[in-house]
């Protein structure tokens, strides 16, 4: 995970409609089996730091609370106790380890126990997804390459990669460093990911059959590094567009020349940070 550097205390409540209407739209056209997938994702890559937390904070009581927020009939009852706790002084790092991160794991207890149920935690993810977007402009991802690098990857299990092969050939032939990432796992791109200071990645992936993949590596990678700008590429933009749209990516790209003038854009700070 990447370090929690504050820029300021913007909660971007656009952003947050906005991750919380694509993720439960899009669940809502997947099998329920996917569903499921992509809920076990939020939990699991939220709840991973929490081992890594003080005993003494954040008493169960309040995670609690929390919880019921994220499942209440109100959209924005979890994120105005997050809000609430901005206010009040907490920290970013706070929020996102000693709440989200913990309230992510009593939720998959929850679920485990039959407490709740399968449409409560999939709502309640949607929205701790959401929430967490939200939180990006707190996350500082300072630009610490002088050379314009970025990291291009297959999507897990895809087969079909002389296209993003070929980009990244292009690509350094204009003087780009690029870190090219072909049959790897989920895991370990998420895992090298996490810990990379690249700040561009473009995800390649193939037609329909990518939705799942995709939308778990792209989930993953908003949780374990915030700072990330992810764009998409591939046959996948084509046959499943609407569904790509709904994946919260910050962009979609249909050749070569269209990502290498975005992509500039973004390394030259024309365009915001995510």
């Amino acid at each position: 995970m990447q370090d929690y550097d504050e820029i300021d205390g913007r909660f971007d409540s656009g952003q947050y409609l906005q991750s919380q209407l694509g993720l439960r739209t899009l669940k809502a056209r997947l099998p329920e089996s996917s569903v499921e997938i992509l809920a076990r994702e939020v939990i699991r890559r939220m709840a991973a730091h929490v081992p890594d937390l003080p005993a003494e904070s954040a008493d169960d009581e309040d995670l609690e609370a929390l919880c019921n927020a994220l499942l209440s009939e109100d959209d924005h009852a979890g994120a105005r106790f997050i809000q609430d706790l901005r206010t009040d002084g907490t920290s970013v790092q706070e929020v996102y380890l000693l709440y989200l991160a913990r309230s992510a794991r009593m939720l998959g207890d929850w679920w485990n126990d039959s407490r709740i149920s399968f449409t409560d935690v999939a709502l309640g993810t949607s929205r701790m997804y959401a929430i967490m977007r939200a939180l990006r402009y707190q996350f500082n991802g300072p630009q610490t390459e002088s050379k314009r690098c970025a990291v291009f990857a297959s999507v897990p299990g895809e087969t079909h990669v002389l296209g993003v092969r070929m980009a990244a050939d292009l690509f350094r032939k204009k003087g780009w460093e690029i870190d090219l990432k072909i049959d790897k796992s989920h895991d370990q791109l998420v895992d090298e990911l996490s810990q990379s200071d690249a700040t561009v990645v473009g995800l390649s992936a193939g037609g329909e059959k990518s939705i799942e993949p995709l939308s778990k590596l792209i989930i993953a990678l908003r949780i374990s590094n915030p700072k990330l700008f992810i764009f998409v590429s591939g046959n996948i933009v084509d046959e499943a567009r609407d569904a790509v749209d709904l994946m919260d990516a910050d962009g979609v790209m249909t050749d070569v020349e269209e990502a290498m003038r975005i992509m500039s854009s973004v390394w030259d700070g024309a365009i915001p940070p995510p």
